[in-house]
């Protein structure tokens, strides 16, 4: 899939734009045209909005991270949740979904089978170079269902891997899927390193604002902020797309 350039550059230049309201909140500015139908509260101190912008494909939709620092990471993914396009903003790397995947990941499939299964790969870009990463994995529903801000949320387990120089990295864990939606949110996994190190992060949403609720793209993430930092996607060469 092309992106159109032109609306690439007006992501880029709006990620810093902030409107400041009466209440003196600091509120996030999507790029002109666009239209804003989300914000997540979520744990490990980030607020993340989605958007949707005129000429883009149906289905597809954008995504940015906010923490306490400002925003840090942005996507672009599909009416699958497969993530075509991100980049993660402080350490410039961009990574790019190659197309035909062997096998793509599917929301659909997921919904109509309860599980999908999933094969394909990315490539990084960024100022050390070009890097491609090759990721296998599944997602599968639970069973369960939980009530999130008065919105039903689908469990999930889920893991994906991916070789390393070094060997094998590999995360696993629970998320959350919306069926309306038809987004995932983080939830509590576990990322084993290849030297056998665990790094346990808790990703799960708090709330939900859609337009006119009260939050709706505020920039001021809430949840374990202060001396907790997120790990959710911090900028690494390169971070897994998930």
């Amino acid at each position: 899939m092309m992106l159109r350039l032109p609306m690439l550059a007006l992501c880029a230049a709006a990620l810093p734009a902030v409107a400041q309201a009466q209440s003196a909140e600091r509120l996030f500015l999507v790029p002109q045209g666009c239209n804003a139908f989300l914000t997540v509260q979520a744990r490990s101190c980030v607020v993340s909005h989605h958007w949707t912008c005129p000429g883009d494909p149906a289905g597809t939709h954008w995504r940015v991270a906010i923490n306490e620092d400002g925003p840090f990471y942005l996507s672009y993914t599909d009416a699958e949740f497969r993530w075509l396009r991100s980049w993660e903003l402080l350490s410039e790397v961009t990574g790019t979904l190659i197309e035909p995947e062997e096998d793509p990941a599917s929301l659909t499939e997921l919904f109509e089978t309860g599980s999908d299964s999933m094969v394909y790969s990315i490539v990084y870009s960024g100022p050390r170079g070009t890097l491609r990463r090759d990721f296998t994995g599944f997602d599968r529903l639970t069973g369960e269902q939980v009530v999130v801000d008065g919105r039903t949320l689908l469990v999930t387990e889920f893991t994906y891997q991916y070789e390393t120089s070094e060997g094998l990295r590999r995360t696993a864990g629970n998320q959350f899927v919306h069926e309306g939606w038809r987004m995932f949110f983080g939830g509590m996994e576990t990322t084993t390193l290849p030297s056998g190190e665990q790094i346990e992060e808790n990703n799960s949403p708090m709330e939900f604002a859609e337009p006119g609720e009260q939050g709706f793209l505020t920039m001021d993430p809430i949840y374990d902020c202060g001396a907790v930092m997120s790990a959710v996607e911090t900028p690494v060469w390169p971070a897994a797309d998930r």
